[in-house]
Protein backbone atom coordinates (compact mmCIF):
# COMPACT_ATOMS: atom_id res chain seq x y z
CA UNK A 1 0.00 0.00 0.00
CA UNK A 2 2.82 2.35 0.91
CA UNK A 3 4.51 1.75 -2.44
CA UNK A 4 1.27 2.53 -4.29
CA UNK A 5 0.97 5.86 -2.47
CA UNK A 6 4.65 6.62 -3.16
CA UNK A 7 4.23 5.77 -6.85
CA UNK A 8 1.07 7.85 -7.06
CA UNK A 9 2.95 10.77 -5.47
CA UNK A 10 5.76 10.42 -8.00
CA UNK A 11 3.29 10.33 -10.89
CA UNK A 12 1.47 13.48 -9.68
CA UNK A 13 4.81 15.26 -9.15
CA UNK A 14 5.85 14.33 -12.67
CA UNK A 15 2.61 15.63 -14.16
CA UNK A 16 3.05 18.93 -12.32
CA UNK A 17 6.66 19.25 -13.47
CA UNK A 18 5.73 18.51 -17.07
CA UNK A 19 2.84 21.01 -17.05
CA UNK A 20 4.73 23.85 -15.32
CA UNK A 21 6.49 25.12 -18.45
CA UNK A 22 3.16 25.16 -20.30
CA UNK A 23 1.43 27.01 -17.47
CA UNK A 24 4.27 29.50 -17.16
CA UNK A 25 3.92 30.37 -20.85
CA UNK A 26 0.32 31.53 -20.39
CA UNK A 27 0.56 35.29 -20.25
CA UNK A 28 -2.04 37.99 -19.90
CA UNK A 29 -1.75 41.28 -21.63
CA UNK A 30 -2.03 43.89 -18.86
CA UNK A 31 -3.22 46.59 -21.28
CA UNK A 32 -6.02 44.32 -22.59
CA UNK A 33 -7.03 43.32 -19.07
CA UNK A 34 -7.10 46.91 -17.86
CA UNK A 35 -8.99 48.15 -20.94
CA UNK A 36 -11.68 45.50 -20.40
CA UNK A 37 -11.91 46.54 -16.74
CA UNK A 38 -12.07 50.22 -17.72
CA UNK A 39 -14.85 49.47 -20.23
CA UNK A 40 -16.77 47.50 -17.60
CA UNK A 41 -16.29 50.28 -15.03
CA UNK A 42 -17.48 52.84 -17.60
CA UNK A 43 -20.58 50.75 -18.40
CA UNK A 44 -21.41 50.50 -14.70
CA UNK A 45 -20.97 54.26 -14.30
CA UNK A 46 -23.09 54.97 -17.41
CA UNK A 47 -25.87 52.74 -16.04
CA UNK A 48 -25.77 54.48 -12.66
CA UNK A 49 -25.83 57.87 -14.39
CA UNK A 50 -28.92 56.81 -16.36
CA UNK A 51 -30.68 55.83 -13.12
CA UNK A 52 -29.74 59.16 -11.48
CA UNK A 53 -31.13 60.94 -14.54
CA UNK A 54 -34.34 58.92 -14.30
CA UNK A 55 -34.98 60.06 -10.72
CA UNK A 56 -33.58 63.60 -10.70
CA UNK A 57 -34.24 64.90 -14.22
CA UNK A 58 -37.34 62.92 -15.19
CA UNK A 59 -39.37 61.66 -12.22
CA UNK A 60 -38.73 64.72 -10.03
CA UNK A 61 -39.63 67.12 -12.82
CA UNK A 62 -42.38 65.12 -14.51
CA UNK A 63 -40.60 65.42 -17.87
CA UNK A 64 -41.78 62.03 -19.12
CA UNK A 65 -40.88 63.03 -22.68
CA UNK A 66 -37.24 62.38 -21.66
CA UNK A 67 -37.92 58.75 -20.66
CA UNK A 68 -36.81 57.49 -24.08
CA UNK A 69 -33.27 58.61 -23.13
CA UNK A 70 -33.06 56.04 -20.30
CA UNK A 71 -35.90 53.55 -20.85
CA UNK A 72 -35.58 51.04 -23.69
CA UNK A 73 -38.33 50.66 -26.28
CA UNK A 74 -38.18 47.00 -25.20
CA UNK A 75 -38.79 47.87 -21.54
CA UNK A 76 -40.96 45.24 -19.89
CA UNK A 77 -42.50 46.28 -16.56
CA UNK A 78 -43.65 43.90 -13.85
CA UNK A 79 -47.30 44.73 -14.52
CA UNK A 80 -46.96 44.45 -18.30
CA UNK A 81 -45.95 48.06 -19.02
CA UNK A 82 -44.09 48.37 -22.32
CA UNK A 83 -41.49 50.91 -23.35
CA UNK A 84 -41.11 54.49 -22.11
CA UNK A 85 -44.85 55.15 -22.49
CA UNK A 86 -45.70 52.18 -20.28
CA UNK A 87 -43.20 53.34 -17.67
CA UNK A 88 -44.76 56.82 -17.71
CA UNK A 89 -48.25 55.36 -17.45
CA UNK A 90 -47.26 53.50 -14.26
CA UNK A 91 -45.72 56.58 -12.60
CA UNK A 92 -48.24 59.25 -13.72
CA UNK A 93 -50.90 58.46 -11.06
CA UNK A 94 -48.31 58.85 -8.28
CA UNK A 95 -47.15 62.23 -9.64
CA UNK A 96 -50.80 63.31 -10.00
CA UNK A 97 -51.67 62.38 -6.40
CA UNK A 98 -48.45 63.92 -5.01
CA UNK A 99 -47.70 66.90 -7.32
CA UNK A 100 -44.78 68.15 -5.20
CA UNK A 101 -43.17 64.68 -5.02
CA UNK A 102 -39.38 64.50 -4.78
CA UNK A 103 -37.43 61.26 -5.11
CA UNK A 104 -34.09 60.83 -3.35
CA UNK A 105 -31.63 58.04 -4.07
CA UNK A 106 -30.29 56.85 -0.72
CA UNK A 107 -28.01 54.12 -2.12
CA UNK A 108 -27.04 52.96 -5.58
CA UNK A 109 -25.08 49.82 -6.47
CA UNK A 110 -24.17 48.58 -9.95
CA UNK A 111 -23.07 45.08 -10.85
CA UNK A 112 -23.01 43.51 -14.29
CA UNK A 113 -26.02 44.78 -16.23
CA UNK A 114 -28.07 45.72 -13.16
CA UNK A 115 -28.36 48.79 -10.95
CA UNK A 116 -29.98 48.60 -7.51
CA UNK A 117 -31.33 51.68 -5.78
CA UNK A 118 -32.66 52.19 -2.29
CA UNK A 119 -34.75 55.29 -2.55
CA UNK A 120 -37.44 57.34 -0.90
CA UNK A 121 -39.84 60.01 -1.95
CA UNK A 122 -41.75 62.64 -0.07
CA UNK A 123 -44.85 64.45 -1.26
CA UNK A 124 -48.11 66.05 -0.17
CA UNK A 125 -51.14 63.84 -0.78
CA UNK A 126 -53.31 66.44 -2.51
CA UNK A 127 -55.26 64.43 -5.12
CA UNK A 128 -57.01 61.04 -5.02
CA UNK A 129 -54.82 57.99 -5.56
CA UNK A 130 -56.42 54.74 -6.76
CA UNK A 131 -59.78 56.03 -5.59
CA UNK A 132 -58.56 56.94 -2.10
CA UNK A 133 -59.34 60.56 -1.17
CA UNK A 134 -56.37 62.80 -0.33
CA UNK A 135 -55.39 63.56 3.25
CA UNK A 136 -53.37 66.69 2.39
CA UNK A 137 -50.66 65.23 4.64
CA UNK A 138 -46.99 64.83 3.78
CA UNK A 139 -46.25 61.21 2.92
CA UNK A 140 -42.85 59.53 2.84
CA UNK A 141 -42.39 56.32 0.90
CA UNK A 142 -39.39 53.94 0.77
CA UNK A 143 -38.48 51.26 -1.74
CA UNK A 144 -35.73 49.25 -3.38
CA UNK A 145 -35.63 48.89 -7.16
CA UNK A 146 -33.43 46.76 -9.38
CA UNK A 147 -33.08 47.92 -12.97
CA UNK A 148 -31.74 45.64 -15.70
CA UNK A 149 -29.91 47.31 -18.57
CA UNK A 150 -29.66 46.31 -22.20
CA UNK A 151 -27.78 48.36 -24.80
CA UNK A 152 -27.33 51.23 -22.33
CA UNK A 153 -31.00 51.62 -21.37
CA UNK A 154 -33.31 50.21 -18.71
CA UNK A 155 -35.05 47.14 -20.09
CA UNK A 156 -36.64 45.73 -16.92
CA UNK A 157 -37.37 46.85 -13.38
CA UNK A 158 -38.39 45.20 -10.12
CA UNK A 159 -39.52 47.14 -7.05
CA UNK A 160 -40.16 46.19 -3.44
CA UNK A 161 -41.71 48.97 -1.40
CA UNK A 162 -43.04 49.68 2.07
CA UNK A 163 -46.68 49.45 1.05
CA UNK A 164 -47.87 48.92 4.62
CA UNK A 165 -46.25 52.20 5.67
CA UNK A 166 -47.67 53.93 2.60
CA UNK A 167 -51.21 52.65 3.24
CA UNK A 168 -50.99 53.62 6.91
CA UNK A 169 -49.87 57.16 6.03
CA UNK A 170 -52.65 57.56 3.45
CA UNK A 171 -55.26 56.29 5.89
CA UNK A 172 -56.16 53.15 3.92
CA UNK A 173 -54.97 50.97 6.84
CA UNK A 174 -55.25 52.33 10.39
CA UNK A 175 -51.82 52.91 11.90
CA UNK A 176 -52.62 50.91 15.06
CA UNK A 177 -54.11 47.93 13.22
CA UNK A 178 -50.85 45.99 13.29
CA UNK A 179 -49.15 46.20 16.68
CA UNK A 180 -45.45 46.97 16.84
CA UNK A 181 -43.26 43.99 17.77
CA UNK A 182 -42.21 43.85 21.42
CA UNK A 183 -38.89 45.44 22.27
CA UNK A 184 -36.34 42.99 23.72
CA UNK A 185 -34.67 44.12 26.91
Amino acid sequence: MRSIITNLGCILSGILLISMPVLSQVKTNPSTTSSVKMKTDQNLQNNKTAVYKLYTEILNTGKFELLNQVISDNYDGVQGEKGPAGFAQAVAPVRAAFPDIKWTIDDIIAEGDEVMTRWSWIGTYTNAFNGVPPTHQTITHHAITIFKFSNGKISKGWMESDRLGFFQQTGVIPAGLIPAPPVKK
